[in-house]
């Protein structure tokens, strides 16, 4: 029987329980996860982790989210404890797929390090991609530029804090950011092909194979109560409930439009749930403000699993208020879409991030008015509230079957 190797070491638990639900569909593949501690340890805390796969846990100095890598020392030898994890029990064109390469020192040492010894021992490497535009090159001049300057900011504030001057953190930047996209693209060349988590955002060649994952697992639990509730909404006029999902802040979303477009509705036929810690103050003052703030559910504190699934149990439609369209949409995915698919509910997301292309029980705007009159329809069109909610209950159920996705990434593995 062949052999799919899922390497994650430095946390996006949630794309690896995802990877693993999809694989698990493959007939004659057995799933191998090669995971650092720390990152068991927290997917073992979910109800989607899965038991009847072979673990193989890496020790790690620092277990501390997207740092455990304290240097490139301790760094070579965690990539050699994954190497010798796959080599222990693999075989020739056996599967190695690969998260998280984009992170601070993972670029530097996994194209030389772990993917050049896998591909020489014939094994077929797939990289994961977040950050397209990362792989890439050749864009049109204007939006290389506005996506530069997303990738190289938060690298200008980090030289800043260190105390280097503003001048010289941004020459800096552009060097690391040069430096990291080189990097990438030799990675991205040398792989077997690619796999990102939605079905929008690109990838470095259209020659090599190209998997697709939702960026979290079907909840099927949460998806077997949705058919009852789609009823209810089709025959009461209960309230219903928005949900924007995600830390908040206005750092990549538009709570502000989002506040905008329900403070001319009536309060009394919605709730609208900030489903998140509040992390920014501006929007908890807009809130604390707002004339619907009886009719707003927020969180003072990071959200745990069990009361994340239970508000989304609860939900009628995810609202996705993406303000960085791009890089959002094309060259990486947003939390929302993924919770949404995941649960079987309508998706309401700004028309920029589909590029027109939207998929089946999403909706699309264009500004807080334009949200406004989709909220509007959803609340007093009933019929409409329950068509839309049953596209969306569908096509989650057919990823769950097997009948899109997942046969579309079985069968390019059983190829590659």
């Amino acid at each position: 029987m062949r052999r799919a190797f899922v390497i994650e070491l430095f946390g996006h638990e949630m794309c690896l329980l995802s990877v693993i639900q999809s694989l698990r569909f493959c007939e004659d593949l057995e799933v191998h996860v090669i995971s650092s501690d720390h990152v068991k340890r927290n997917v073992m805390q979910s109800s989607f982790f899965q038991e009847d796969v072979e673990w193989h846990e890496i020790k790690t100095e620092e277990p501390k989210r997207n740092r455990l890598i304290k240097n490139a020392k301790s760094f070579k030898r965690v990539i050699e404890d994954v190497l010798q994890a796959v080599f222990d029990v693999s075989e020739r064109n056996d599967l190695v797929l690969i998260n998280t390469v984009e992170c601070d020192l993972c670029h530097l040492l996994i194209s030389r390090n772990l993917v050049e010894s896998l591909s020489t021992r014939g094994l077929k490497v797939f990289i994961g991609i977040h950050n397209s535009f990362l792989f890439m090159s050749g864009f049109a001049a204007e939006l290389e530029k506005d996506l530069k300057r997303y990738y190289s900011l938060p690298l200008e504030t980090r030289f800043e804090k260190k105390g280097f001057p503003s001048f010289l953190s941004a020459i800096m930047a552009k060097m690391v950011l040069r430096h990291r996209r080189a990097c990438l693209r030799r990675i991205a060349a040398s792989a077997a092909g690619h796999f990102v988590f939605g079905e929008l955002v690109l990838t470095p060649s259209s020659s090599k194979a190209r998997l697709v994952f939702s960026s979290k697992p079907v909840d099927l639990d949460v998806v077997s109560f949705r058919r009852k509730r789609i009823f209810e909404i089709g025959h009461n006029k209960d309230k219903l409930v928005f949900t924007v999902t995600g830390r908040v802040d206005l750092h990549r979303r538009d709570y502000t439009s989002v506040l905008r477009s329900f403070e001319q509705i009536d309060a009394s036929k919605f709730q609208l749930v900030f489903l998140g810690e509040f992390a920014d103050e501006k929007v908890r003052e807009l809130v604390s403000n707002s004339s619907i703030r009886n009719s707003i559910t927020t969180f003072d504190r990071r959200i745990s699993e069990e009361e994340f699934e239970h508000w989304i149990s609860k939900t009628d439609f995810v609202i996705a208020p993406v303000s960085e369209i791009p890089p959002y949409g094309k060259f990486k995915i947003s939390g929302n879409p993924g919770d949404a698919l995941s649960a079987g509910i309508p998706l309401i997301i700004p028309k920029r991030y589909y590029e027109n292309n939207t998929s089946p029980g999403t909706l699309s705007y264009t500004d807080s008015e334009s949200l406004k009159e989709k909220i509007e329809e959803l609340i007093e069109n009933r019929a409409f509230s329950a068509s839309i909610s049953n596209e969306a209950l569908d096509r989650t159920l057919s990823i769950a079957d097997g009948l899109e996705r997942t046969a579309s990434v079985c069968n390019i593995l059983s190829d590659a």
